[in-house]
């Protein structure tokens, strides 16, 4: 008799299907994982750009637009100080909708001038879905910053 047998071939494919089950999910769970790594690091990229960005602004623009600070609330920063950490959700919304939430305070000293900052960022998102998924977990990422003012005195 020569060559292969009908049964012999398919228990043949059978232990190669076996044997490649493992190497199939270990793909499919590199692939998420890739996924939401670039999640966290686009997350990451945003918080930065945020926190580069208000710390830009000088603390006297934060006193004149948000005079608030000076009671000691918590306050939202105002959108028009972080133009263009908008700008890159707006354009990564093609792939994944981020969603950022923000607050500062501020301390005073005696003379009722600011003596620092302090900076609170989270960046939002879902691994699969926009901001309007339910029941799926949201992920997210924070940031903090402490900005002294130099032109105070103690």
């Amino acid at each position: 008799m020569r060559g292969w047998s009908l049964v012999e071939v398919l228990v043949a494919v059978a232990i190669l299907v076996i044997a490649f089950i493992p190497v199939v999910n270990l793909v499919s769970s590199n692939a998420v994982s890739t996924v939401k790594v670039g999640n966290y690091a686009r997350a990451a990229s945003l918080l930065a750009k945020f926190m580069e960005e208000v710390k830009h602004v000088p603390i006297k623009k934060y006193q004149e637009e948000c005079p608030e600070l000076l009671s000691g609330a918590s306050v939202d920063v105002p959108e028009k100080f972080y133009p263009d950490t908008l700008d890159s959700i707006k354009e990564l919304k093609t792939e994944k909708e981020f969603w950022l939430k923000t607050s500062m305070k501020a301390s005073k000293n005696d003379f009722g001038q600011l003596v620092e900052l302090a900076f609170s960022a989270e960046v939002i998102w879902h691994e699969r879905g926009d901001k309007s998924a339910e029941g799926e977990p949201e992920r997210s990422l924070r940031d903090y910053a402490l900005i002294f003012n130099p032109e105070t005195r103690y």
